[in-house]
């Protein structure tokens, strides 16, 4: 009985002391890097949940330069590492995906959202520089693109 209140101490003693041991973590944004695995395109924003071993941390990107083109790097605000302490996994992923109904292959639309899904936790100043990177980005990987036009904008196409 002893043993089990020993490894319940420890686990306590971990989880209390999170923010001392793992410091600020980073939150990356870029552009999924389609493969077998990931066959749709996306934008996607890795949340960090705990510092990664040596074995993943050998890139300079926390191991998602496996998963992403890292465009813009940040560090999480306090309420987004409350979260983090709660996780069970390394990486916590959030994606916008491109061929999405409501997006429907429109850049403007997608960078549009996470525009406003950061606006929480994210000064407006920082958002429009995430925002102009991941349009570059974009437009750069593909040269031809055009704004799709749909029949029930507001906006003129």
């Amino acid at each position: 009985m002893s043993l089990l209140q020993d490894k319940l101490k420890l686990l306590e003693a971990k989880h209390r002391q999170f923010k001392e041991r793992v410091g600020r973590l980073p939150v990356y944004y870029g552009w999924a890097k389609l493969n077998k695995i990931q066959k749709r395109e996306a934008l996607t924003v890795i949340f960090l949940n705990d510092h990664p071993g040596p074995r993943i941390d050998k890139d300079g990107e926390d191991g998602v330069s496996r998963f992403i083109t890292p465009v813009y790097k940040r560090w999480q605000t306090d309420e987004e590492m409350q979260d983090a302490e709660q996780a069970n996994r390394m990486y916590s992923v959030y994606s916008i995906f491109m061929d999405d109904r409501k997006i429907n292959g429109s850049l403007d639309v997608a960078l549009r959202l996470n525009f406003q899904s950061d606006k929480n936790h994210v000064s407006v100043k920082e958002r429009e520089k995430i925002r102009d990177l991941l349009r570059d980005k974009y437009l750069v990987e593909h040269p031809d693109y055009r704004e799709p036009c749909r029949q029930l904008d507001l906006f003129d196409c």
